[in-house]
C-alpha cells in the first residue's frame, strides 16, 4: 500500500509528542488505517517480607509492563473487516537490553460469522478474571526478585491467562451472550506454594502431540443506572504423560450500579497430580466517576496438602483518574500463608500510569 504525505507527517508528529488519550490514527490513500497507542507505568513499592525478616524497597513496574501498540485495519471488503495488532512491552525494572517482551502479535477477521483471531494474544481461559481484577492497574503482590512485573492477583485468586499462541473464534453478540472457542499451543502445568505462592497454570514452552483447548461463555447486560457481566470458562489439555493432564474451570460475575462496583470469581484447577482451588471477591465505590476506592479478598487452597494449606490475600486500593491520560494509584496488600514458614508479606505501593 502507498502512504500519503499526511500519514508520514502524522507519524512524525506522534513521535515528537502526543497528548491524546486515544490512539493516534492516520489513514492511507487506499483506505488502510494505522493506529498507535500505549501506556507507561511506574511504582515505588515498600515490601515487608516477614519470613526473611527484611524490608525491600523498589522503583518498578506494577502488574503490567509498559505497552507500545500498533494497529492496522484494512478497508471493509466483501463483508470482511481485517486487522492486525502488534505490541511491545518494555519493563522499567530490568536491564534495558533484555527488558522488552513481545506479548501480542495477531490478526483478526470479522464478518457475519463473528471473529477469528490468529496469533499470540491473551489466553481465553482466565482472561475475564485478570481483566476485572482491581490490581490490573496496580501492584498487588509479587514484588522483590527484580521480576519484569509483579503478580497482582495471579495465582492468589485466579489462574493466569498468559499470552498464548492460538486460533480463536468468538461469536457475534447474541442478545448479550457470546461464545468463544480457542485452539492453543500446549503448556505445562505447575503449582508452587513456597517462596512465591501461585496456583497458576504456566504459559508453557513444551513440545508434545496434544494441543490445549479453551472455551468461554459470557453474558453482558445493562439496566437503568447499572450493568452486569457473567462468565463460565474452561480449559483442557492432555499430555504425552497421562499424569500431567491439565483441566481447569472458572466462573465469575461483575455488577456496577450507582457508583458501586463488585466482582466475584471462583476457579478449580488440576495439573498432573496437583489440585488447587481459588476465589476472589472485590467491592468498591467510584466517586464522581473518576476515583475508585476498592478492596478485595482472595484465597488459594492446596487441595493436595497433607494438612490444609491455605494462602489468603487482602488488597485495598485507591485508583484516581486525573484525566484521560493520567491515573494515580495507592495500594496496600497483605499475604498470609497457613504454613508460617512459606510466605507472609505486606506491600505498600504508590505510582501511576500515563496513557497515550
Amino acid at each position: 500500500m502507498t502512504f500519503n504525505k499526511k500519514l508520514l507527517a502524522g507519524l512524525v508528529a506522534f513521535a515528537a509528542a502526543s497528548t491524546s488519550a486515544q490512539a493516534v490514527t492516520v489513514s492511507a490513500n487506499d483506505g488502510w488505517e494505522l493506529g498507535v497507542s500505549g501506556s507507561v507505568n511506574q511504582f515505588i513499592t515498600f515490601t515487608d517480607d516477614k519470613n526473611a525478616n527484611d524490608n525491600v524497597n523498589e522503583v518498578r513496574d506494577g502488574l503490567l509492563p509498559s505497552f507500545l501498540s500498533f494497529d492496522m485495519k484494512a478497508p471493509t471488503m466483501n463483508g470482511l473487516d481485517i486487522a492486525a495488532h502488534i505490541s511491545f512491552s518494555p519493563s522499567t525494572n530490568v536491564d534495558s537490553y533484555g527488558g522488552i517482551e513481545q506479548r501480542e502479535v495477531y490478526f483478526t477477521v470479522d464478518g457475519s460469522f463473528g471473529q477469528i483471531l490468529a496469533g499470540k494474544a491473551l489466553g481465553l481461559y482466565g482472561s475475564h478474571n485478570i481483566l476485572t481484577d482491581q490490581t490490573l492497574f496496580g501492584v498487588g503482590y509479587g514484588t522483590e526478585g527484580n521480576g519484569t512485573t509483579t503478580l497482582g492477583g495471579i495465582g492468589l485468586g485466579y489462574d493466569y491467562a498468559s499470552w498464548r499462541s492460538q486460533v480463536k473464534w468468538t461469536s457475534n453478540d447474541m442478545n448479550g451472550f457470546k461464545i468463544a472457542l480457542a485452539v492453543v499451543d500446549p503448556s505445562n502445568g505447575s503449582l508452587s506454594l513456597n517462596t512465591k505462592p501461585t496456583g497458576s497454570i504456566k504459559s508453557g514452552q513444551v513440545d508434545q502431540e496434544d494441543l490445549r483447548y479453551e472455551a468461554d461463555l459470557s453474558y453482558a447486560g445493562a439496566f437503568d443506572g447499572g450493568s452486569y457481566t457473567a462468565w463460565l470458562s474452561g480449559m483442557t489439555q492432555d499430555s504425552d504423560v497421562d499424569a500431567n493432564d491439565t483441566d481447569a474451570v472458572t466462573v465469575g460475575a461483575t455488577l456496577a450500579v450507582a457508583g458501586f462496583e463488585a466482582m466475584a470469581q471462583y476457579s478449580d484447577s488440576e495439573a498432573g497430580t496437583t489440585e488447587w482451588s481459588q476465589y476472589l471477591v472485590q467491592a468498591g465505590y467510584r466517586f464522581a466517576g473518576t476515583t475508585l476506592v476498592s478492596a478485595q479478598y482472595a484465597e488459594l487452597e492446596d487441595d493436595n496438602a497433607a494438612a490444609d494449606d491455605t494462602i489468603d490475600k487482602w488488597t485495598v486500593g485507591v485508583y484516581h483518574d486525573v484525566n484521560a491520560n493520567l491515573k494515580l494509584v495507592a495500594e496496600y496488600t497483605a499475604v498470609e500463608d497457613d504454613d508460617k514458614s512459606a510466605y507472609d508479606t505486606e506491600i505498600f505501593s504508590l505510582g501511576g500510569f500515563v496513557f497515550f
